[in-house]
């Protein structure tokens, strides 16, 4: 076989190698394992990759129609980036209090900046701001401690 036949496998063995690389890299950057009570969450903040606060917040309940327990934060800029601005949201289930969600939601920043968003200092998830300077997520977190339910009330085993 000549060297030009050897190279073209070889470029392709490379590029199949780079892309893999930089997959693993997005998802494990993506991934942050949320556990936590958040039913009296006080405080939400995004930080930026040197974990400087670049929004905060102070959560407050608000009425849920279904019920459910919510709080809710304003986020506005520590100075960072002087016109970003988001909110955050805790949603507690009453019928299943084990399940929580968590979302945030951001805009006005930087684009390409990668974030982590924390409540009460714990973080809960991270994510990439897109083109347009946005940045959300939506998690489900499990409470600690909690028993799941099924919608009667009664506990899973």
């Amino acid at each position: 076989m000549n060297e030009r036949h050897q190279i073209v496998p070889i470029a392709g063995l490379v590029a199949t190698v780079a892309i893999a690389m930089y997959m693993v890299v997005q998802l494990h950057a993506q991934a942050v394992t949320p556990a936590g009570d958040f039913r009296n969450a006080a405080v939400a903040e995004v930080h930026d990759t040197a974990s400087q606060v670049v929004l905060r917040g102070l959560f407050i309940p608000v009425p849920e129609e279904d019920e459910d327990v919510e709080r809710k934060a304003r986020l506005e800029s520590s100075g960072i980036d002087a016109d970003a601005t988001g909110e955050a949201e805790v949603e507690i289930s009453k019928v299943d209090p084990a399940h929580q969600e968590v979302e945030f939601s951001v805009r006005n920043l930087q684009p390409g900046m990668a974030l982590t968003f924390v409540i009460d200092g714990q973080a809960v998830s991270q994510a990439r701001v897109d083109p347009q300077g946005r940045a959300e997520i939506e998690v489900d977190i499990a409470a600690p401690g909690a028993a799941s339910r099924r919608p009667d009330g009664s506990p899973l085993y």
